[in-house]
C-alpha cells in the first residue's frame, strides 16, 4: 500500500510539473503580429482620395468614389490643402513607428506626420498616435499586400465635414 501511494504521489508531482510549466507564459515574448499588420509594414504611396459617400457640391450630385483632388479647384483656399497631398508617402515600420512625407495638415491634423502605430479594434482599424501621444484611429476600409483603403473624415473649412477614402498603394 506504501509503495502504491508514493508512486502514486510521484505520479501526481510529475504531471503536475509538466502541467504547470507548460502552462508558463514567457513574459519576454512579444505577441505575433496579425497578417494584417504585416501588410500595413512598410511604404505606401497616395494614389487618391476620393468621396466615401455621394454629396452634392454647388448644386451637382457628386457620387461616391468621385476624387477630392479633381474637384479640389472647386473647394476655395480649402482645396490646395487637398492638392498640396498627391505626392505623399506614408511608411509603417516594423517597430511600430510611422512616418508620412507630404501635407496631413486637412487630411490627418491629430496624426501628423510622425508617431506611432497599431492595429486596433480587431486589426479592423490603424490607430495613429501622434507624438503628443494624440490617439488618431482609421478604420480599414480595403487591404492587400498592394493596396491599403483608409477611412477618413475631413472637415473642409467653409464647405463641409466630409467622409472621405484615403487611397494608398505600395
Amino acid at each position: 500500500m506504501r509503495f502504491f501511494t508514493l508512486a502514486y504521489l510521484s505520479i501526481m508531482l510529475f504531471a503536475g510539473s509538466v502541467f504547470s510549466s507548460s502552462c508558463k507564459k514567457d513574459s519576454n515574448a512579444a505577441p505575433a503580429k496579425s497578417a494584417k499588420y504585416q501588410m500595413v509594414t512598410g511604404a505606401w504611396k497616395q494614389q487618391d482620395i476620393v468621396l466615401a459617400v455621394a454629396v452634392k457640391l454647388n448644386k451637382q450630385n457628386i457620387p461616391a468614389g468621385t476624387s477630392i483632388l479633381v474637384l479640389a479647384p472647386l473647394l476655395g483656399p480649402a482645396g490646395a490643402l487637398f492638392t498640396c497631398t498627391v505626392n505623399n508617402t506614408y511608411t509603417f515600420n516594423e517597430d511600430g513607428t510611422f512616418a508620412i512625407n507630404g501635407c496631413t495638415d486637412l487630411i490627418l491634423p491629430v496624426a501628423g506626420n510622425k508617431g506611432t502605430w497599431e492595429m486596433d479594434v480587431h486589426d479592423g482599424a490603424i490607430k495613429l498616435v501622434s507624438e503628443k501621444g494624440e490617439n488618431d484611429p482609421h478604420w480599414i476600409d480595403n487591404i492587400s499586400n498592394t493596396n491599403l483603403d483608409l477611412a477618413l473624415t475631413v472637415n473642409i473649412p467653409g464647405v463641409a465635414t466630409v467622409p472621405l477614402t484615403l487611397k494608398l498603394k505600395k
